[in-house]
């Protein structure tokens, strides 16, 4: 049986006009598992102006007998735009939906979405290969080529004639996987849960998918912190009641055991009681996070070591650099074992300093910090980062002069937002949550820090997209916090 090839209708549509014609295909993936794939085509108004027929007339009947949702989007004399989604339930139901979309190992190949489980955390991985360099017999017709001698019933020259311009300039693909948490991915485009990837039939070679997420589950944990501290309390109430049974009893001369009572205190030897004041917070510590807001990109491992590693040609996987560096930013591991540990053989200080030279400090950092000061404020730079690499950027950008405190994962054995990580931020800078403002882009980290009695700003560059909701008031650059745009 032919396989169902959905973008055909688009790639047809595309020979009757010189337009562009743009595919976007959306993965979402479920917390089980499961999840959709969806194949979005837009047609313009100069696609329309050469086949009027696309308005009432565009074939997609084959489409719900296998399985595909069909739906009109958008269908005016100006824009054409279809979407078509079909669920999937595991790896191979992934891979067979994909190929639905061109044919078996045509465009995409090799796909499986992985979801494993831990304590207390859940990862999912979606992986695959895309290959944009399709030939014309990936759309065609064996029984058309029998007959003329070509797939598609016209030779590439009289095909590249009617559309004006080569045709692998003509196609676009967006590739897009959606996770159900905060995702790391081998591109930098990243956007909280979802990763693009941008394809075109003119790209060299194919594009390898790797995207990984994890979401923490904090029910086993809350429960592990009550057993914890059930069995504290239960120890504690042992020893009240052991020395409660020895502390009131003395020995008479018979041998035997006395209960002595204790006379209540007189009011004159009870100490008056003083109940201290609340005072009204006051600000004295301003805590920046490093990722995102000291340094211009907060995506360290998809954005940063993924494609440092892939440079030094480094074979891990995407989950085995996320694990690897998770390791090394709670202090477990040296940053020479984690190059070792991601198969990079170079001398690790030439490696550590050459990862260090793609950190670059924001805009306006310096002279927000030495505001700061001058305001006398306290400065607290925080980071889930490996302790060696923090070590050289505050040397590398001379910030020790102006920054009061560093705490770092790498140190501390705990990132955020972890509630250990904060306590020690309050136990190393001796301020109290109530008198600290944290200035960070990560939601998580924000609503932790508030949960504890934190003042917050979320910060948001001005070059990105605006978060459609946040509990915390949105700052877009260091002038902001001076009345300055």
């Amino acid at each position: 049986m032919k396989p169902v090839r959905i973008l055909l209708f688009a790639v047809m549509a595309l020979f009757l006009t010189a337009c562009q014609i743009d595919a976007v295909v959306d993965v979402e993936v479920l917390e089980d598992g499961s999840g959709t794939v969806a194949l979005t085509v837009a047609f313009n108004d100069q696609v329309i102006e050469a086949a009027p027929e696309l308005i009432d007339a565009l074939r997609t009947e084959d489409l719900p007998a296998a399985g595909w949702q069909v739906e009109n989007l958008t269908n005016t004399p100006e824009s054409v735009v279809v979407r078509a989604t079909k669920g999937f339930a595991n790896s191979v139901d992934l891979d067979g939906v994909l190929a639905e979309i061109a044919g078996p190992n045509t465009l995409f190949s090799d796909f499986s979405v992985d979801r494993s489980r831990s304590f207390a955390r859940t990862t999912y991985e979606v992986t695959g290969v895309i290959d944009p360099r399709i030939t014309l017999s990936t759309f065609g017709d064996d029984n058309i080529t029998g007959l003329v001698g070509n797939p598609l019933g016209l030779s590439l020259v009289e095909l590249e004639e009617v559309a004006g311009r080569p045709l692998d300039e003509t196609v676009t693909l967006e590739f897009t996987v959606s996770l159900p948490s905060t995702v790391q991915a081998n591109t930098t485009d990243t956007d909280g849960q979802v990763a693009v990837w941008r394809l075109s039939p003119q790209d060299p070679l194919p594009t390898d998918i790797e995207v990984t997420s994890s979401i923490e589950d904090q029910l086993p944990r809350i429960w592990a912190a009550v057993a914890l501290v059930a069995l504290g309390v239960l120890g504690t109430l042992i020893i009240f009641r052991i020395l409660a049974r020895f502390s009131g009893r003395r020995v008479d001369e018979r041998g035997e055991e006395v209960v002595q009572m204790r006379r209540p205190e007189k009011p004159d030897d009870v100490a008056p009681s003083t109940v201290p004041r609340e005072r009204p917070p006051r600000l004295e510590l301003v805590v920046i996070d490093a990722r995102g807001v000291l340094y211009d990109e907060s995506n360290d491992v998809g954005a940063r070591l993924v494609p440092f590693v892939r440079e030094r040609g480094g074979k891990a996987s995407l989950q085995e650099i996320n694990d690897a560096f998770r390791s090394a930013s709670l202090g477990r591991l040296s940053s020479a074992e984690l190059w070792a540990l991601l198969g990079l053989t170079d001398d690790p200080a030439e490696l550590d300093a050459a990862y260090a030279d793609h950190f670059h400090l924001r805009e306006g950092v310096i002279d927000f910090l030495d505001r700061l000061h001058e305001r006398g404020l306290r400065v607290a730079v925080i980071a889930n980062n490996v302790l060696g690499w923090s070590t050289m950027l505050r040397k590398k950008y001379e910030l020790d002069d102006r920054v009061d405190f560093f705490i770092i994962s790498g140190e501390i054995g705990a990132r955020m937002p972890e509630p250990a990580f904060f306590e020690a931020l309050r136990r190393m800078t001796m301020v109290e949550f109530s008198d600290s403002l944290l200035i960070d882009d990560q939601l998580n980290d924000l609503d932790m820090a508030r949960s504890l009695g934190m003042s917050t700003a979320m910060f948001v560059a001005q070059e990105s997209q605006l978060p459609s909701s946040s509990p915390h008031p949105i700052v877009h650059g260091f002038d902001s916090f001076f009345g300055r745009s």
